[in-house]
């Protein structure tokens, strides 16, 4: 990925803006592109990783509390594991994740979250994090000369998850958790090759870095992690939406350091009843339509099953102890 702008929230009041075109320019190569955002609120969000860091520092026993419950709920704490996201490999994902899903609009009883801390700050993240993504909506759908909310329409929160994602270090090779769920068959990948589900997805990063993104030759291209920066990239409703203008590209995390590595993702998927369909503005012009028409519903539930579904495999057939 070689793409990176400097994007302004604010650029819709501007009346002749050059940040749809720029945008435009910047995903068609693989739908990913690093953010400069200077007015973004930095400071909560290092409130967040020091609330992530405090909760996945916490014993296993404890963690266990705020367990996941099932993929319609999306919410909760899950372990190594318990996920993966390449269901063709037959290896779990090592790391541990906390989901949280709607939470702005949807009651979520204390005693699901660790602390109040951790709920008010997650919140707050949750609702800045939706400003952001608001304003990349609306800057798509001035793309494809759609309504300006055509798109923020499309997500009231019903599906739009804030997740952290934390990845181990290593001692001697395998990853130093002392969780008791084993050893990892390749614990080189901790995340395995994937698409992400929805519209687009935005990526906080510490420092660690490890991401990599796949390029056209099927060679994998590291992510380096930049300050005051997020990384946005399109997902498959985006790629049925645009007919693969705008792509969504299969990525990675791989093993960069013998340092844990910790993430902060807001997925912005369309609510369940959400018609996706290729849309005239955004496909490109001699291209044939690649898709067929969908519903945002049918198409997340059936991933995020799968990749629980193929994580519980592996369990069975002993790739984790």
């Amino acid at each position: 990925m070689s793409q990176s702008i400097s994007f302004d929230p604010g650029w819709v009041e501007e009346s002749r803006s050059e940040m749809p075109s720029r945008l435009d320019r910047a995903l068609r190569e693989d739908g990913f592109v690093q953010l400069h955002c200077a007015d973004f609120d930095w400071r909560l969000t290092r409130r967040v990783f020091d609330q992530a860091n405090w909760f996945f520092g916490q014993a296993l026993e404890f963690k266990q509390t705020f367990a996941y419950g099932s993929a319609a709920e999306n919410f909760g704490f899950q372990g190594l594991g318990d996920e993966a996201l390449d269901p063709t490999t037959g290896v779990p994902d090592v790391k541990e994740t906390f989901t949280m899903r709607n939470v702005v609009h949807r009651e979520v009883d204390d005693h699901r979250w660790p602390s109040t801390d951790f709920r008010q700050t997650m919140v707050q993240f949750y609702g800045t994090c939706f400003g952001l993504a608001s304003s990349l909506m609306r800057c798509i759908a001035a793309i494809g000369s759609l309504p300006e909310d055509y798109f923020v329409s499309a997500h009231t929160g019903e599906n739009v998850t804030l997740r952290l994602l934390y990845y181990p270090g290593s001692v001697g090779g395998q990853p130093s958790f002392g969780s008791g769920l084993g050893r990892f068959a390749t614990p080189e990948i901790l995340a395995g090759a994937h698409t992400d589900y929805g519209m687009m997805t935005l990526l906080f990063q510490d420092d660690v870095g490890g991401l990599q993104v796949q390029s056209m030759d099927g060679s994998w291209l590291d992510i380096v992690p930049q300050p005051q920066s997020v990384i946005m990239n399109t997902g498959d409703l985006m790629a049925h939406w645009s007919n693969d203008r705008f792509p969504s590209t299969s990525h990675r995390v791989r093993r960069n350091a013998d340092v844990a590595r910790l993430s902060i993702a807001f997925f912005c998927d369309p609510d369940s009843k959400t018609e996706i369909d290729v849309l005239p503005g955004l496909k490109e012009e001699g291209r044939e339509v690649r898709y067929v028409k969908t519903t945002a519903g049918e198409h997340i539930h059936r991933k995020l099953v799968a990749t629980h579904a193929a994580a519980a495999g592996a369990r069975a057939k002993g790739s984790v102890d």
